[in-house]
């Protein structure tokens, strides 16, 4: 049994019981998060990183502890088995984590068009390679389709991509 690191969708806004929930399983979980200022209230509100999904590290005998783990959408998976994530994503994210596991955003928004190539040059994905599809209503996040994760989408604070 050789654990590795999976990405875990959750159902909506249920990506902190699931953490709390394998956490107490036993399984490495990483669920990243950042602090957005909030209009109402005085301190940030923290949110997560990436929206419903979470890394989890489990080997594949314990797929289907983690995929009936109350409020666990799927694991993603490209094909039969789960689509691996790379220790050096992991490694990233670790890295730009504080103690707490919130993430800091610190470059200026720019505009891109759907179809550029943009590099990823902040927070966890730093030095990936994405191509832009669509900007978020809040106009805070982005989605891009990700080479590194078998062309996935996912989606970044615009703060953390570069042209």
């Amino acid at each position: 049994m050789n654990p590795k690191w999976y990405l875990v969708k959750s159902k909506p806004r249920n990506e902190e019981k699931i953490f709390s929930r394998l956490t107490e399983a036993g399984f490495s979980c990483l669920f990243p998060r950042i602090r957005k200022k909030s209009r109402k209230r005085e301190r940030p509100d923290i949110r997560p990183l990436f929206p419903t999904y979470l890394f989890v590290r489990f080997a594949l005998g314990q797929l289907r502890t983690v995929r009936y783990t109350r409020g666990v959408a799927k694991v993603v998976s490209f094909g039969p088995e789960p689509q691996e994530v790379g220790e050096d994503i992991i490694a990233a994210v670790r890295e730009r984590m504080d103690e707490e596991g919130t993430v800091t955003l610190v470059s200026p928004p720019a505009n891109w068009k759907p179809g550029d190539r943009i590099r990823i040059g902040e927070g966890p994905f730093e030095g990936l390679e994405a191509i832009f599809l669509e900007e978020l209503p809040d106009r805070d996040r982005v989605v891009l389709l990700l080479d590194a994760v078998s062309s996935f989408r996912v989606t970044l604070h615009k703060e953390m991509i570069e042209r």
